[in-house]
């Protein structure tokens, strides 16, 4: 196994076939939407990358060697996690439309990254205070710009297989956010089990944004429902949310006054030294005040009825916050990592303890 500074270089990767991925995107939507949000200077791209990785952080350490939050380490293949993410945003806004987010005493991790295709705009967070202050610090950010801007999420730690008929959604999701201006869509994904640790997106009524694909109403989201409740979702036939979401920006900060008013009072109060050489110290004192605030949980579960939900069916999708999900992915493309042999055999050798103490 090939290691350095957690970049383990796997020959086999996870690139799938270029025929496959063209044969699966929509030309319609590739075309038609892809071309018109790709050019609008008023898109922009935010992309999350100040977690801490608490739940990867043993599974990291042992399979790359490394003391880094998973966004930053290269699981499959030769590019991190948020190296992906870049590449994909780039297909949809040029990279100076890219706004990344990561936590202070991250910086270090930016350095290791190729320089080509490098988010040029980089906020840092002083403490990881979640995913609320996570989606409206570089909002502030873009609203001193570009005022009038539609606005993409992206999170940094997804895995998606079929990424052309991923990013075709996307577009359609922008065109649709700039149809129903007061709306954000959510891109749901079919679930293929209960899933407790994702959230979860009831459809309501059908509306028609022009776009070619599904769009929907929000009747209910659920973050991290318990087991039972998993289970009535999944039979349901209801969404995972992928947290990848498109709206025009005075719509998130109309439904963050609501969801999150003090959240969003804190860090407005720090929004104009942005870009300034007080940025650091304005951060500094508005992140003492704010309290932990879950974008999903306060804001998505909390205001449905600002929501669309657009499903993007035909792509395999994962959150791969947990070990687990990891491995289920491997299997079922086939991929076998320089990692692999080894983690297996750790989890032999745990399990073979496990068993003697229990004797």
């Amino acid at each position: 196994m090939n290691r350095k500074d957690g970049r383990v270089q796997d020959p086999v990767g996870m690139r799938e076939p270029r025929d496959a991925r063209e044969s699966l995107n929509p030309s319609r939507n590739e075309e038609g939407v892809g071309r018109s949000a790709a050019s609008c200077p008023s898109v922009w791209v935010v992309i999350l990358a100040g977690g801490e990785g608490n739940r990867l952080r043993q599974f990291v350490r042992l399979v790359l060697g490394a003391e880094r939050p998973k966004q930053f380490c290269c699981i499959v293949g030769t590019r991190s996690m948020l190296r992906h993410t870049w590449d994909r945003a780039r297909q949809i806004v040029p990279p100076d439309q890219i706004v990344t987010v990561i936590t202070a005493g991250q910086e270090r991790h930016l350095e290791d990254e190729p320089s080509g295709g490098v988010s040029q705009h980089v906020l840092v967070q002083p403490a990881n205070k979640e995913t609320g202050p996570g989606v409206l610090l570089p909002l502030l950010w873009i609203a001193q710009r570009a005022p009038a801007a539609t606005v993409v999420v992206f999170p940094a730690d997804h895995f998606i297989w079929e990424e052309a008929r991923f990013l075709a959604y996307v577009r359609a999701a922008v065109r649709a956010s700039q149809c129903f201006r007061d709306r954000l869509v959510i891109l749901g994904v079919e679930a293929d089990g209960p899933e407790q640790s994702y959230g979860w997106v009831a459809p309501g009524p059908p509306c028609d944004a022009g776009t070619g694909v599904e769009l929907y109403q929000v009747r209910r989201f659920w973050e991290k429902p318990d087991r039972e409740t998993a289970a009535r979702l999944f039979a349901s036939g209801h969404f995972w949310n992928t947290f990848v979401l498109a709206g025009h920006l005075q719509a998130f900060m109309r439904a963050a006054s609501e969801a999150l008013p003090d959240t969003l009072r804190s860090l407005s109060a720090a929004a104009p030294f942005l870009g300034t050489r007080y940025e650091a110290e304005a951060l500094a004192l508005a992140y003492r005040r704010l309290l932990p605030a879950n974008f999903s949980r306060t804001l998505l579960a909390g205001q449905p009825d600002v929501l669309l939900t657009m499903p993007a069916r035909g792509v395999y999708w994962s959150d791969w916050g947990d070990p687990q999900r990891i491995l289920r992915t491997l299997r079922r493309f086939d991929r076998r990592p320089a990692w692999l042999p080894v983690y297996a055999r750790t989890l032999a050798h745990g399990a073979e303890g496990a068993l003697a103490r229990s004797k």
